[in-house]
């Protein structure tokens, strides 16, 4: 299953990439001096550059009328994020075409990036130009003969049309004849509401312009999408009418815009795919590091997306090594906040004395050892996010400056009266029951409904099996090159042996237990000694039947098991805590639980 996926992703990986170079557009990747910092296979056809010399050239090299004013693009880039114009650019040949450039701001690590389409609009600005001689043209030859005029009416690229209000057409010239596919021989025949395509839109517009035709009120540049009399081909027009002054006929002029029509639609579908594109790059982004095909957990993603946008509080639960913090991290990368870093601190691992200067920051001599100023997680953390891991071990003489935080925006530093305001989204988490904790007056409930806005549970790996699989083949892939190693097989025992055991440190025991396993492999099939606790067996009548031990009789046995194999020691490097994958704290409490007495906090 895992190969499957990775195969996959391969596959749309490579279709990406060869979308991405072979669109009609041309994409540039600039820094905001001016310089090419990647382009793709459109790029190079449509400036005859290969893409390695457009690599070491800048802008102004191909758009050599950008001189001074490319300062004043990049900040009116900087400040709308987006804009369209169009200017010329000169080919390797040195001629110069015109093009159309779409321009988009992105950030991309730290830096900011110049992302523009370019499309070659070169032959339309040259029939545009054709037509505006024409109508010139028409001008200066409508004010001349009548003989003249004769001959205009049936060269001319403006088509006209001369019908009666039932819209019969009673003459019309070549152009018109042209354009909606009628031979001579039919015109007197033809009505023009019959040519007009049958969508609801389409025809809410010709009624409201024959309405208007009827009325005696010219209509002025109705677009409309017709059918072509001989094929039934879509031809678009862009249609000007005027009632004759008797009030039974009407003069009609039409231009065909179906070309420019047809390029808006295709430039609205890329516009669409590259939101799309934009998007899908963003949750592979902002989930990277979640491995997942469980239905449960794919919830859990959804929940994410839906909070992500807003500044509401979050709050995970979750056991021991659950992914908690790649959950925190999901919401703060898709929110508005993300171009600020996740400010992290974890209020199990720090002293009750120190983690108010942790969070608050202090003064100089503030305190005995504090020796400088020091800035504390919520100012470094103002217009970002904050995650506050083990939210639960939070001392209760802090847990109200936290609140007023919350409700407030502000604080004051340890040794300094002044109140400091605040603009920080909170992310917290925890493996406790608050509502334990409150009910034992070990938290406040105050704070725990201010934290409890939007809540999310990260399901334990016992309730989503089905990713063991993935997530080994994952962890085997994070650790083979940084051990040398590289794995080919990854034994059907070693994975049925892990479906059958309910890691009580979750996914990080699991990624723990694949790093020893690696450890211990010296060939390319994956070895792992036999630490996983095995099902019993009673023998009664001669037959053997499995002995079903309760989950916390399996736990106990394998944490006393690791608790042996450390000589007793549970935090450090070499404890049982690490082994397990889980924080010290959690594994005393579950020792507690569980009556494991005969060890002593080390």
């Amino acid at each position: 299953m895992a190969t499957k996926s990775i195969l996959n992703f391969q596959k749309d990986s490579i279709l990406s990439n060869f979308s991405f170079h072979n669109v009609s557009e041309a994409i540039f990747w600039s820094n905001f001096k001016g310089e090419f910092l990647f382009v793709n296979d459109s790029a190079s056809k449509m400036t005859g550059y290969t893409k390695q010399e457009l690599l070491t050239m800048k802008v102004a090299d191909i758009n050599t009328g950008i001189g001074a004013g490319f300062a004043d693009l990049v900040n009116k880039l900087k400040t709308q994020k987006q804009f369209t114009l169009e200017a010329k650019h000169k080919h390797k040949t040195g001629f110069l075409y015109n093009v159309e450039i779409r321009a988009h701001y992105m950030e991309y690590e730290g830096t900011d990036i110049a992302v523009t389409f370019v499309k070659n609009i070169h032959n339309r600005i040259l029939a545009e130009e054709k037509l505006k001689l024409a109508n010139k043209q028409l001008a200066i030859l409508l004010e001349e003969s009548e003989g003249r005029y004769r001959d205009l009416f049936e060269e001319a690229p403006i088509a006209y049309v001369h019908e009666g209000l039932d819209s019969r057409f009673i003459k019309a010239n070549r152009a018109a004849l042209r354009i909606l596919g009628v031979r001579p021989d039919e015109v007197l025949e033809t009505f023009g509401k019959t040519l007009a395509v049958d969508s609801p839109e389409n025809q809410k517009r010709i009624e409201e312009a024959f309405e208007s035709i009827e009325s005696g009120i010219d209509t002025s540049g109705v677009v409309m999408e017709l059918r072509r009399k001989d094929n039934g081909q879509s031809v678009w027009i862009q249609w000007w009418s005027k009632p004759d002054v008797s009030g039974e006929f009407t003069r009609t002029m039409f231009v065909d815009i179906t070309d420019k029509v047809l390029m808006e639609q295709e430039k609205e579908k890329l516009h669409a795919e590259n939101l799309y594109l934009q998007d899908e790059i963003k949750f592979t982004h902002n989930f990277e590091e979640i491995i997942s095909k469980s239905k449960m957990f794919h919830k859990v993603l959804h929940q994410i997306e839906q909070v992500a946008t807003t500044d509401a509080t979050v709050l995970i639960l979750g056991e021991s090594g659950t992914g908690k913090e790649l959950l925190a991290r999901a919401v703060h990368n898709i929110s508005k906040r993300n171009k600020r870093a996740l400010i992290k601190i974890n209020c199990a691992n720090l002293p009750s004395n120190l983690i108010e200067s942790e969070l608050f920051g202090h003064e100089r001599g503030a305190f005995t050892g504090a020796m400088e100023r020091k800035i504390g997680r919520f100012e470094l953390a103002d217009n970002g996010t904050i995650f506050l891991d083990e939210i639960g071990e939070l001392p209760v003489g802090l847990q109200s400056k936290l609140l007023r935080v919350l409700q407030e925006g502000e604080f004051e530093r340890l040794g300094n009266p002044k109140t400091i305001k605040v603009n920080v989204r909170v992310i917290a988490a925890t493996n406790r029951n608050l509502e334990e904790a409150i009910a034992k007056k070990d938290f406040r409930e105050d704070l725990y409904y201010r934290l409890n806005v939007f809540q999310i549970v990260a399901p334990p790996l016992r309730k989503r099996k089905e990713d063991i699989p993935l997530l080994v083949q994952h962890f085997v892939e994070k650790y083979e090159g940084k051990m040398g190693r590289k794995i080919r097989n990854i034994p059907d025992k070693l994975i049925e042996d892990f479906m059958h055991y309910d890691w009580p440190g979750n996914i990080r025991e699991l990624e723990n237990k694949i790093e020893r396993a690696l450890i211990l492999t010296h060939g390319n099939t994956l070895h792992y000694d036999d630490w996983i606790p095995k099902i019993g067996l009673d023998v009664h009548k001669g037959k053997e039947h499995p002995v079903l031990f309760k989950m916390e009789d399996v736990e106990k046995e394998h944490i006393i098991n690791i608790l042996n194999n450390t000589n007793g020691i549970v935090s450090g490097e070499n404890g049982a805590a690490k082994l397990l994958g889980i924080n010290p704290n959690t594994l005393y409490s579950r020792m507690k639980k569980l009556g494991i007495q005969r060890f002593s906090k080390t």
